[in-house]
């Protein structure tokens, strides 16, 4: 079941399997835990329609857990609110994490914890201007988390235990809920390969290296960046990034101004542009009595002005991040986003 050279992540892994499966979990018996130089993976032979399914009083809310300054990663103090259940899945949880590394490796690898630099920082906040740096406990775990509402409450970050070794492609299906149960549906990229779940569909190659610090080469999505551009006859057009990976595309208008919220670009799928672009500045204009030719002609114009913004956006970012410290993974998730463009 844990495929790996080390016993400490061997035992860590069984033991947090051994308890999901006492408060009621399933787990699929096929299902294969690897871990490679710290990288761990998820694999399954069987065509079973679920991979994993976790039961929600197992999900533990990291609001107003207090972290450790420096590693190893373990739980300095946690919030009364949490269940009996919930500190031992935590608790769990923070084993194999501290077992496997995780915090050093974040450390030494992810994009917030390597660049310093404060021209490189103003650079990528300009493309993403959420980014910001850090490398205390907190953002580690956050690359752990989902943020949902559950029973109608306010919406915040829950560890997933199991559910977050399973890797992302943007093909897989999303988690689900079923019956109370938090779920992963079987699904590979090749047959027999690595099972994959995907953690939110719009997020692009850059959004993907900054917010988890990998180059996620499947990706295909690039998404607008943030700026206003004129519209001949039309007023002012606000582009903004999608806050949340889950997010869907929107867009609210008046007579002065269009502001359109995740509009992108996908070149394995047309329908992305017309759907988070074209059409909303298409409506827009017919809505200041645009003739509908005319409305569409104009909105394919500014979409080329967009896009070719963008692309001298990024190779700018490109130069200037190439050779800086720190910024390798970054500066190849540009790159591979401007062929995206192209």
């Amino acid at each position: 079941m844990v495929d790996t050279e080390s016993t400490e992540v061997r035992e860590a892994v069984q033991a947090l399997f051994a308890l999901l499966l006492d408060l009621g979990a399933w787990v699929n018996p096929h299902l294969r835990i690897v871990e490679r130089a710290g990288q761990i993976s998820v694999w399954s032979e069987a065509d079973d329609p679920w991979l994993m399914r976790i039961p929600k009083h197992t999900l533990v809310p990291v609001t107003d857990i207090d972290w450790p300054d420096e590693p190893p990663l373990r739980v300095d103090g946690a919030p009364s609110s949490l269940t009996a259940q919930q500190r031992d899945v935590l608790d769990a949880c923070v084993d194999v994490m501290a077992a496997n590394h995780t915090w050093e490796h974040f450390r030494a690898t992810h994009p917030r914890a390597t660049i310093t630099d404060p021209e490189a920082i103003a650079m990528i906040q300009s493309l993403h201007p959420a980014f910001s740096p850090a490398t205390d406990a907190a953002a580690v775990i956050k690359t752990r988390t989902i943020k949902m509402s559950m029973d109608d409450a306010e919406p915040q970050s829950y560890l997933m235990p199991l559910l977050d070794l399973v890797n992302h492609h943007p093909a897989a299906p999303a988690y689900t809920w079923d019956d109370g149960f938090l779920c992963i549906p079987t699904w590979r990229a090749v047959p027999g390969g690595e099972c994959f779940v995907s953690y939110g569909s719009i997020r692009d190659v850059l959004g993907m290296a900054l917010a988890y610090g990998y180059v996620d080469e499947n990706i295909t999505r690039a998404n607008a960046l943030s700026r206003e551009y004129s519209i001949p006859g039309g007023g002012t057009l606000r582009l903004m990034r999608a806050s949340r990976p889950t997010s869907t595309n929107g867009h609210a208008h008046d007579q002065d101004s269009l502001t359109i919220i995740g509009a992108a670009w996908d070149e394995s799928d047309p329908a992305v542009q017309r759907q988070t672009l074209l059409e909303p500045i298409e409506r827009h204009l017919r809505d200041r009595g645009v003739a509908a030719m005319q409305a569409r002609h104009q909105a394919r114009v500014l979409a080329r002005r967009i896009w070719a913004s963008d692309d001298l956006r990024l190779r700018h970012a490109f130069a200037a991040l190439e050779d800086l410290s720190g910024c390798d993974l970054v500066s190849r998730a540009i790159q591979l986003q401007l062929q995206h463009l192209g």
